[in-house]
């Protein structure tokens, strides 16, 4: 089987002659195999394809070992299946594989119901949280993003100098036989023609080295494939884009305001091939900063929001690489050039981004040892995880992707959406307890209603008449006084309300608690709480709950000495009231 790159056009020859199994049982595997390798399949790269080329030949060996092993594709069963899975001892592995059989054989007709469901329907094993996708913590984060500033700024004045110094040349501003005029004039040559004069030997004239050799020179109007990286990383971490798609970038743009709107959005094509041929193809918008951060950035940190701006990196980036696009003819906003100082200019200029080298040229340690000596290494999962945490937008994906793959992942996410949600249900409960507070008259207020009755309604709220036979009884409801039972929220206004005194009262703004009803609330609130154990719980929290907590609240007001005094004068008259408020003879029928 050959497998066609589309970017690159390279051929890469897979073996499938030697699958371990029956003819027809082969023959439909390299099948499955063809449709993935396929125009219309989204894998694009051999590297990608023979990832599930590997699990076929897995699969294939599995059934082989098999007793019976299946003379066609419709004699496969559940065990076959779990055999494979048996294969993999380490969790992890095990996943992968079994996610790269099935997207293999998915909607196969072939293979029968049971071993299908066995394959697509068997949960996969969780990954531990070590094994997931994590974003990197801040100070890690901006230990990446200070290294890959400093890069970009660094070959920004290289570059930037050397264009200038080409410019000046060629405007013959250069005084002739100077240093300035020599190396001006060996710019022009590479701008040119796309190298330097060469020795005998391949290395640079004695021109060049008195410059600095072939690699320094080069330099000055070239990025280097580190320099690319940075440039590539940079940007997927400030557009949360994949790095993959963003090294593909053209280097043209649309701007759709025209270039001249306040906040300026460049619209890149871009492919994302596993999407397959129907949606691998979008426009992805490279925004500036908001003119209002973009100004406060400037007033602090100098030139700084350049680096916290997708587009200007991007404008930037492609500035930089001009000179090797008019050298190279190439369309690519990441062209650069590999060291190589020995004549062979043709396989020097590349369009390559190669992460590790840059994290290893950079003193990052390799990913499987995170952490060494206190940095981190350079995961491209871990850089985009971090910029959409840090954004929380989808980026080339819905936003159901980004909530239910990379933020449901994210611990940061989950403790925030965790303090988020229990301060609003703490405030509902807040807003609920505030609610069902019954207000409670201190025998202070009585006592100066005695001697001050107009001053005492004031404080309470009420006309004095209303206090005065509040305290004196005449509106007691069961546990509660009511302010006034024909202007009640359960009824309409001049009608009698109907509400249960049990349920209706402890919940009603009409109500207030005075001092000589406690006895009667403590009996209430212990009855309660002792058929809390004795009822279902349903039940009893549909029924009582709510009651027992606003007589809580009641309770409260009164010191421990006040309840135990008023739990002492308990008699069989409010014992009597409380039979009635629980078997409902005192609500209206």
């Amino acid at each position: 089987m050959l497998f066609h790159e589309e970017s690159t056009g390279r051929t890469v020859r897979f073996d499938c002659s030697d699958l371990p199994v029956a003819e027809p049982v082969r023959d439909w595997l390299v099948r499955r195999l063809a449709e993935r390798a396929g125009a219309r399949s989204g894998v694009k790269h051999a590297k990608s394809f023979r990832s599930g080329y590997q699990v076929v030949r897995d699969f294939a060996q599995a059934l082989a070992r098999c007793e019976p092993s299946p003379g066609r594709p419709s004699d496969i069963t559940a065990e076959h299946i779990r055999a494979f899975t048996s294969r993999y001892e380490d969790p992890q592995t095990r996943r992968s594989c079994v996610a790269r059989l099935r997207i293999a054989l998915r909607g196969c007709v072939e293979l029968p119901g049971t071993a299908r469901r066995e394959l697509f329907e068997t949960r996969l094993p969780v990954l531990k949280v070590s094994e997931r996708v994590t974003a990197y913590s801040e100070g890690d984060w901006q230990r990446i993003m200070t290294a890959l500033r400093r890069d970009v700024r660094q070959c920004r004045d290289r570059i930037r100098g050397g264009l200038r110094l080409l410019e000046r040349f060629r405007a013959g501003e250069l005084e002739p036989g100077s240093a300035e005029a020599e190396l001006g004039y060996l710019l022009d040559i590479f701008a040119t023609g796309g190298d330097l004069p060469r020795g005998r030997d391949g290395g640079g004239t004695p021109e060049v080295k008195r410059h600095g050799g072939v690699v320094a020179v080069m330099r000055m109007l070239s990025l280097s494939q580190q320099e690319a990286s940075a440039f590539a990383l940079l940007l997927a971490a400030l557009t949360a884009e994949n790095l993959g798609t963003v090294a593909k970038w053209p280097a043209v743009y649309r701007r759709a305001d025209g270039g001249v709107g306040t906040l300026p959005v460049a619209l890149v094509e871009q492919r994302k091939p596993r999407r397959g041929p129907e949606q691998d193809h979008r426009v992805a918008a490279v925004e500036d900063l908001p003119v209002s951060l973009r100004s406060a950035l400037e007033q602090g940190h100098g030139d700084d929001p350049l680096f916290h701006s997708p587009l200007r990196v991007y404008d930037l980036l492609l500035e930089l690489t001009a000179p090797a696009r008019w050298i190279t003819a190439s369309t690519g906003a990441f062209v650069n050039r590999r060291v190589n100082d020995r004549g062979r200019q043709g396989s020097c200029w590349s369009d390559e981004i190669r992460v590790e080298r840059w994290a290893r040229s950079r003193g990052f340690p390799p990913v499987t040892r995170d952490g060494e000596e206190g940095r981190p290494g350079i995961d491209v999962r871990r850089v985009r995880q971090t910029a959409l945490e840090i954004q929380r937008r989808p980026v080339s994906h819905s936003r159901n992707t980004l909530r239910d793959h990379y933020l449901r992942r994210s611990r940061t996410v989950r403790e925030q959406s965790q303090k988020v949600v229990a301060e609003a249900l703490q405030e509902q409960v807040t807003k609920a307890r505030t609610a069902a507070e019954v207000v409670v008259f201190s025998p202070r207020l009585l006592s100066l209603a005695d001697q001050a009755p107009d001053t005492a309604a004031a404080e309470a709220g009420l006309a004095p008449e209303i206090l005065k036979s509040m305290a004196s009884g005449e509106r007691d409801t069961g546990v509660v006084a009511c302010r006034d039972h024909r202007e009640s929220p359960h009824a309409p206004v001049g009608e009698a309300c109907p509400a249960s005194f049990l349920n209706g009262c402890l919940n009603c703004s009409n109500a207030r608690a005075l001092p000589h009803q406690l006895p009667a609330q403590i009996a209430l609130h212990d009855r309660l709480a002792a058929l809390h154990p004795n009822l279902d719980p349903q039940t009893w929290q549909a029924r009582y709950a709510l009651p027992l907590a606003r007589l809580r609240n009641i309770l409260d007001h009164y010191s421990t000495a006040e309840q135990a005094a008023a739990r002492s004068t308990v008699t069989a008259r409010h014992t009597a009231l409380i039979d009635a408020l629980l078997e409902g003879r005192t609500d209206l029928r």
